[in-house]
């Protein structure tokens, strides 16, 4: 059942209530989220279907465009100012999202009033994918049981077919439960500047692992984003670029032996960041590269731009395995025995696995 209401009129901004509709259903899983002109189907009672869900949401989210104030109408007959009361009265928390320029309502109806009072998130059409992220984050910290679940269990290795030596692989969970990749891949914005280790993401990660640290846990030495630094002396870098580095302490605790950074977010002051154009081409430069490097039978990607920067994950999943396997295809000399994909959530892991099927790869 449905944990996320959707409020919207259709004459004010039906388009970002479904922008707001697909965001949440991708991270989120769409049995989570209630859109009536996507989640009513023909024949229902549309009355009962509404009420009944609503009923059963722990917060209601209330879209607001310019005109939505001048719509507002009998509260019998409008049924957006309907469900509203509806929510407050059941003690269901009210998030008003406003679109573009809009601004809070005020004067409001008794049964709505409250509404002007609610802490509300605004949606801008050029920050769209970073407002989109915020308000999937702070549903997630609001909403505990609807956070991704960490993939766990074995790794599941595909092939090409019989006679093609290199597989692929999706490797669930944690990235730091892969030992046996000779490369990993860290997804890095335009700038070239890694992650701070305090953060939650691959960047910080390797960062963080890679350095050697006291027995506090404090940095030392910060090998990898040093290395990386003095390498890209230009910023910012065109999306697609590509700088390998060494992999300091990951060598002797992981295994690993360089750190392939590709420029996958483009970061924009002000306005957050999001995932480049064309992530397949950033695998395909990847394994340009890689097929350079003197230790190379192995190569580890994360989600390209699916964090911070919001990208689609199946889109990405798609885009990613696609030109990993053209790759094998174009090079079928290729020293790589392993390509294998991070799959830390178990929505991540589905949504690689989904690809796999599509592509209808031989499961080792």
């Amino acid at each position: 059942m449905a944990s996320v209401f959707v409020n919207y009129r259709v004459q004010d901004q039906p388009g970002y209530a479904t922008l707001i509709h697909q965001a949440l259903t991708q991270h989120l899983g769409s049995d989570q989220v209630f859109l009536a002109s996507r989640s009513i189907h023909l024949g229902d009672d549309f009355v009962d279907r509404v009420f009944d869900t609503l009923s059963r949401c722990e917060v209601l989210i209330a879209v607001i465009g310019k005109s939505w104030q001048e719509l507002l109408g009998d509260p019998e007959q409008d049924w957006v100012q309907r469900e509203i009361v509806d929510a407050f009265s059941r003690g269901i928390r009210v998030i008003p999202v406003l679109v573009e320029d809009a601004q809070v309502p005020l004067d409001l109806p008794d049964g709505i009033r409250a509404l002007a009072r609610c802490q509300h998130l605004r949606l801008r059409h050029y920050t769209i994918e970073n407002d989109l992220a915020h308000l999937v984050r702070e549903l997630r910290n609001l909403l505990p049981h609807l956070a991704d679940a960490r993939a766990s269990g074995p790794a599941t290795s595909f092939r090409l077919s019989a006679d093609r030596g290199c597989e692929f692989v999706i490797v669930p969970g944690d990235i730091l439960r892969c030992t046996n990749a000779d490369v990993w891949v860290n997804s890095e914005n335009t700038d070239m500047y890694m992650a701070r280790p305090t953060d939650f993401s691959v960047s910080s990660i390797i960062r963080f692992w890679g350095a050697s640290r006291d027995n506090t846990g404090r940095m030392l030495d910060d090998p990898i984003a040093t290395e990386l630094e003095s390498q890209a002396e230009q910023r910012p870098v065109a999306p697609g670029s590509v700088y390998v580095t060494g992999s300091g302490e990951l060598a002797r605790t992981h295994n690993v032996r360089h750190i392939v950074h590709v420029a996958a977010v483009h970061g924009e002051p002000g306005a957050g960041y999001r995932q480049v154009g064309d992530v397949g081409g950033c695998v395909r430069n990847v394994l340009r590269t890689v097929e350079q490097l003197e230790s190379r039978r192995s190569v580890l990607f994360p989600l390209l731009g699916t964090g911070a920067a919001g990208g689609d994950l199946s889109r990405t999943a798609e885009a990613m395995v696609s030109a990993a396997v053209d790759h094998v295809v174009d090079h079928p000399d290729t020293a790589l025995r392993r390509i294998q994909f991070l799959g830390y959530t178990r929505r991540e892991e589905e949504a690689l696995a989904a690809v796999f099927r599509v592509l209808s790869l031989t499961k080792i």
